[in-house]
C-alpha cells in the first residue's frame, strides 16, 4: 500500500483516475481508435513475449479499450493457441477459455456485457504463456487501473511465475503513478501505439526498438 495513504484515501485517486480516463476515452473517435490500436498491436506482436508464446490470452475488446483482435489473428496464422476470458459474477472469478473464432456462433455476451465463448475448453493457469490485460489506466512501473471489479487482480495473482503479463493501451492512459494495494498486481511490460515499457531488463520481452526499462 501507498505510504502515508489509507485505503479510502487510495479508492478515492483511483475513482478520480478512473473518471479523467474515462472522459478522455469517450472523446476518442472511430479513426483514432483503429489507428492507434494498429500501431500498438503492431509494437506487441513484434515483441520477443509475443514470438515466443505457444499459448495467448487475450481480452475481446470494447470500444474503449485498444482493439486487439488483430493479435489474435497473427496468433492463429502463427499457429498458436487462443483463450479469451469467461466472468463468473457470483464467484468474483474469471477463466481462459480456448477459441479458434470470433463469429456470433462462437461467441455471445456474458454478465458484464462483454464477448465470450459460448464453449470450449477451460485452459489452466499453467498452461498460458502470455496474458494480453487491458485497463483504464497505467503508470510506467507497470501497475494498472482497471475497471474495479477486481476479476484481473483476482487472476493474475494465481499465474505462475512463467506466465507473462503485457498491459495494453492507448498511450494518453499512461498516468504519472497507480494508487497501488497489496492486491494490485504489476504486469511485466506495457505497450501503446507509441512506447513500450518493462520493468526487468533481465527479461526478453519487447522488441529492441521498444524497450524502455523502468523499475
Amino acid at each position: 500500500m501507498d505510504a502515508s495513504h489509507t485505503p479510502h484515501d487510495i479508492t478515492d485517486r483511483k475513482n478520480a483516475i478512473r473518471s479523467d480516463m474515462r472522459t478522455r476515452l469517450a472523446t476518442l473517435t472511430v479513426e483514432q481508435r483503429a489507428e492507434w490500436s494498429n500501431a500498438a498491436c503492431v509494437r506487441f506482436v513484434r515483441s520477443d513475449a509475443f514470438l515466443r508464446a505457444n499459448r495467448v490470452m487475450l481480452y475481446m475488446p470494447m470500444r474503449s479499450e485498444i482493439d486487439v483482435i488483430s493479435i489474435a489473428l497473427e496468433a492463429f496464422r502463427r499457429g498458436k493457441s487462443v483463450c479469451v476470458p469467461r466472468v463468473e459474477v457470483g464467484r468474483k472469478s474469471m477463466s481462459a477459455i480456448e477459441t479458434t473464432s470470433f463469429d456470433d456462433e462462437s461467441m455471445d455476451s456474458d454478465a458484464l456485457g462483454v464477448r465470450a465463448p459460448k464453449s470450449g475448453q477451460v485452459i489452466s493457469h499453467e498452461e498460458i504463456d502470455l496474458v494480453v490485460v487491458p485497463g483504464v489506466a497505467f503508470d510506467t512501473r507497470g501497475f494498472r487501473l482497471g475497471r474495479g471489479g477486481g476479476y484481473y487482480d483476482r487472476y493474475l495473482a494465481r499465474l505462475p511465475r512463467s506466465t507473462i503479463t503485457i498491459g495494453i493501451c492507448f498511450d494518453f492512459q499512461f498516468v504519472p503513478l497507480i494508487p497501488t494495494e497489496p492486491t494490485d498486481i504489476a504486469v511485466h511490460a506495457v505497450v501503446s501505439d507509441r512506447r513500450g515499457v518493462q520493468r526487468d531488463p533481465s527479461l526478453t520481452l519487447l522488441a529492441a526498438q521498444d524497450r524502455i526499462f523502468t523499475k
